[in-house]
């Protein structure tokens, strides 16, 4: 199977982020790589949010960001971030309070989630000093496929620094017995937000 770690900033479409469609091209251009590439041959895809998500992406809008984007219901920021990415391929959301091994019916799983919003002065929770670190272990966990310090990422640590992604990441590498490469396409924090962009080729854990 395989996994995409992607970002979950609005400013990723670029009908939201106008004069800033420039600053995250990189950014955007490795999501889609990676979007592409989990998804080239897969049966079944899903989207690993944080909460209790259960339900097909077949359609999605986001909407209080300037102008209204998408079609169908507004859908949470992670889910319409992996709906755009995801251009048109039908995927099932999947929260990390319900995943499971569900997770273990899908061939390729978008996993959306940020580091901390605290990493400058300008950064939507102000700088906090234990951010940048926590950031960097998680990132290098990513990196080295190190399953164990996934496991173990301090949650509340995380969630006091604005990280959506840790939930995420814990939740799938607690479902995966081994990862055969790990790429880093993308790594960047322009507003004191970590967003990243890598890939896994990995197998599921067998069933208990």
């Amino acid at each position: 199977m395989s996994v995409a770690f992607l970002p979950t900033t609005p400013l990723l479409i670029p009908d939201l982020a106008t004069g800033a469609a420039g600053e995250l091209g990189a950014l955007r251009s490795a999501a889609t790589a990676a979007v592409a590439d989990v998804c080239s041959h897969a049966t079944a895809i899903a989207v690993l949010v944080p909460g209790s998500a259960d339900l097909a992406l077949t359609t999605w809008s986001l909407r209080g960001f300037g102008i209204d984007v998408g079609h169908g219901e507004p859908a949470p920021l992670p889910v319409a971030i992996a709906g755009w990415l995801l251009d048109g391929r039908p995927a099932h959301v999947l929260g990390t309070d319900v995943a499971g091994r569900r997770l273990h019916d899908y061939d390729a799983v978008l996993a959306m989630g940020d580091g901390s919003a605290a990493r400058t002065d300008k950064a939507p929770l102000h700088l906090d000093p234990q951010a940048a670190a926590l950031d960097d272990a998680a990132l290098a966990a990513i990196r080295s496929a190190d399953l164990d310090t996934l496991r173990g990422l301090d949650l509340p640590a995380h969630d006091a620094v604005g990280a959506t992604g840790p939930r995420v990441w814990k939740t799938l590498a607690g479902l995966i017995t081994d990862v055969e490469s790990s790429t880093v396409l993308s790594t960047t924090d322009p507003y004191g937000v970590l967003y990243l962009v890598a890939t896994w080729r990995a197998r599921w854990a067998d069933p208990a």
